[in-house]
């Protein structure tokens, strides 16, 4: 009876982390401009700090603005921390060793997909429609329909033929 009980304390941390998560989503995507802006402002202090502000600005004057409107380090930083949210989701979402896999396969897949269409738009003279569809391809991954999709497919039993 115990361990019944110990369980379902768990099962609820769990679904109390889920909701935690969701609603950081949300608040991520509802005030995503306050949030970039804070960040744009928070690195240019810190790249000031330590010497580096110049060097970053001159890497950015080389980035097509197709690929990103803002700061590399701000995009960056907004991309890696919402993409940990919808991990962690997923983890919690879907416990299964082989589901969990799966998620990860296909996330690095876009993620490696997304890069190829920066260096070959950047190989073929900056063409446009390659930085479009990157930036597209981006938006979507850094946007929780992924995580709905992966949810809805994977407990639905699609990955249950990738599992076995």
């Amino acid at each position: 009876m115990t361990e019944q009980v110990l369980a379902r304390r768990g099962n609820g941390v769990r679904w109390v982390l889920v909701g935690a998560l969701l609603a950081a989503l949300l608040l991520l995507g509802v005030y995503d401009v306050t949030v970039l802006t804070f960040l744009t402002k928070w690195w240019q202090r810190m790249l000031a700090a330590v010497g580096l502000r110049q060097q970053v600005e001159a890497l950015q004057q080389n980035i097509s603005g197709s690929v990103v409107k803002r700061p590399l380090p701000v995009v960056a930083t907004y991309a890696v921390g919402y993409l940990s949210i919808c991990l962690l989701l997923l983890r919690l979402l879907l416990p299964a060793a082989a589901q969990w896999r799966l998620v990860l396969r296909l996330y690095a897949g876009t993620l490696a997909v997304y890069v190829a269409l920066v260096v070959l738009g950047k190989l073929a003279g900056d063409a446009q429609w390659a930085y479009r569809l990157s930036r597209q391809l981006l938006d979507f991954v850094v946007s929780p329909l992924p995580v709905a999709g992966l949810y809805v497919l994977l407990r639905s039993g699609f990955g249950a033929r990738a599992a076995a």
